[in-house]
C-alpha cells in the first residue's frame, strides 16, 4: 500500500456534501472512512477515463501536426532544461491562438500528457509552476518525424541537448552568481552587464526569468 498524502483542495460544495453523506450512510462515520472513500473514488475515475485519453494521446502521438512539431523546435531551443508554465501559455497564444481550449490542446494534452514536460515545482501559492523539459525525449521524438537536415535547419543538434557535465556546472555556478548579485542589491540591469563578463548576452526579461527559476520567488 502506498504511503498516504495530506491534500487540501476546493471542491463543489453539493458534491461534496453528498459524498460525505453517502460515505456516513456506508459506514455510520466519516472517520478513516472519508480518506479512503475518496481514495478509491480517484482511483475508479482513472481506471474509468486513462484508456480513452490514452488511445487520444496516442493518436496525437503517432500523426502530430505542424504546430505540435513547432512547439517542441521553440521548447528545445529556447528552454532545454526547465521553463515557466506561463511562457509555453504565452507562446502558444502568441502563435497558435487565445482560445482557452487550444492552450489546453497543446499545453496539457500533448506536452503535459506526453511527458516532454514536467511540475517541478509550484510558484505563488500554485498560481505559476517551473516545469522540467525532458529533452532528451523531446529530440528522440522529433528524429522520428523531422529529417535530420531539418533539425539542423531549425538549430536543433544531439550535443546541445546532453551537454557535458562541465558546462551543467558553470550554468548552475552562473545562476548562484546572478542569485548572489540580486540578494546582494544588485539591479537586473546590473545583473544583466556582469552576466556579460561571462559571454551571456541577455535581456533583463532573460536575467529576470532566471532569477525566479533558481529562488523560486517572484521578481
Amino acid at each position: 500500500m502506498s504511503p498516504k498524502v495530506r491534500i487540501q483542495i476546493y471542491v463543489d460544495s453539493d458534491i461534496w456534501e453528498a459524498f460525505k453523506n453517502y460515505v456516513f450512510q456506508k459506514y455510520g462515520t466519516l472517520h478513516k472512512y472519508l480518506g479512503d472513500e475518496l481514495s478509491r473514488a480517484i482511483d475508479e475515475y482513472l481506471t474509468h477515463s486513462r484508456p480513452a485519453h490514452t488511445q487520444a494521446l496516442e493518436h496525437i502521438l503517432s500523426k502530430p501536426n505542424k504546430r505540435h512539431l513547432q512547439l517542441l523546435i521553440w521548447l528545445l531551443k529556447t528552454h532545454p532544461y526547465e521553463v515557466l508554465y506561463s511562457e509555453i501559455r504565452q507562446y502558444i497564444i502568441d502563435n497558435f491562438g487565445t482560445d482557452q481550449r487550444t492552450v489546453k490542446k497543446y499545453l496539457h494534452d500533448f506536452l503535459i500528457s506526453s511527458g516532454f514536460v514536467e511540475i517541478k515545482k509550484s510558484l505563488r501559492g500554485n498560481a505559476e509552476h517551473i516545469l522540467g523539459v525532458n529533452a532528451e525525449k523531446i529530440y528522440e521524438y522529433l528524429t522520428k518525424h523531422i529529417s535530420e537536415k531539418e533539425l539542423k535547419e531549425n538549430g536543433i543538434f544531439k550535443e546541445a541537448i546532453t551537454p557535458p557535465k562541465e558546462q551543467i556546472k558553470e550554468v548552475e555556478e552562473i545562476k548562484a552568481y546572478a542569485v548572489m548579485r540580486y540578494e546582494a542589491g544588485d539591479s537586473i540591469e546590473e545583473i544583466k552587464d556582469k552576466l556579460s563578463d561571462f559571454g551571456l548576452d541577455l535581456t533583463k526579461k532573460a536575467v529576470k526569468s532566471m532569477l525566479r527559476k533558481v529562488r523560486g520567488d517572484y521578481v
